[in-house]
């Protein structure tokens, strides 16, 4: 995500990397929610970075971004969001958070994610749905991922 503001620009980020040989989500933010992990209808917010998460890019130049990792299991579900599908301007931000890990954990009891790509998609339209409306003022933007055993993969990826 991206904001113009002249000579000033900013942008929050996500970077993430899977490591397969490990089982590791490796990843840094950048001013932006931080990842969603939903593990057997668990649903929590991944652990912040040493040093908490960091400003948005462009806004201390030379800014030093640690990042945080996780092991995933199989099955494991991580969710990355922009917060224009939870932010509510006149709300406090923590309170977003819980409206999202809420809706997440709710989502997921009605009807788990079946196996293989459509049931995820499935989950995040659903889990999108519930939390999108009127009050939106900004992009909103959901991507899910989630673990798999190497061998459901044609191509032997570890993430669908």
């Amino acid at each position: 995500m991206a904001c113009a503001d002249g000579i000033e620009s900013t942008a929050t980020a996500i970077i993430a990397r899977f490591h397969p040989e490990r089982d590791l989500l490796r990843w840094t933010c950048a001013g932006h929610p931080r990842p969603v992990l939903v593990r057997a209808g668990e649903v929590t917010q991944l652990p912040e970075p040493e040093g908490g998460p960091g400003p948005p890019l462009g806004v201390l130049p030379g800014t030093d971004y640690t990042a945080a990792a996780v092991s995933l299991e199989i099955g494991d579900i991580v969710l990355l969001y922009t917060d224009g599908l939870t932010e509510r301007r006149d709300r406090d931000p923590d309170e977003d958070t819980r409206r999202f890990l809420t809706a997440a954990r709710q989502c997921f009891a009605q009807q788990p994610p079946g196996a293989g790509h459509d049931g995820l998609d499935d989950y995040a339209r659903r889990l999108a749905a519930h939390l999108d409306g009127s009050h939106r003022t900004d992009d909103a933007t959901l991507l899910a991922l989630r673990r798999i055993h190497p061998s459901q993969g044609a191509d032997k990826q570890a993430l669908t």
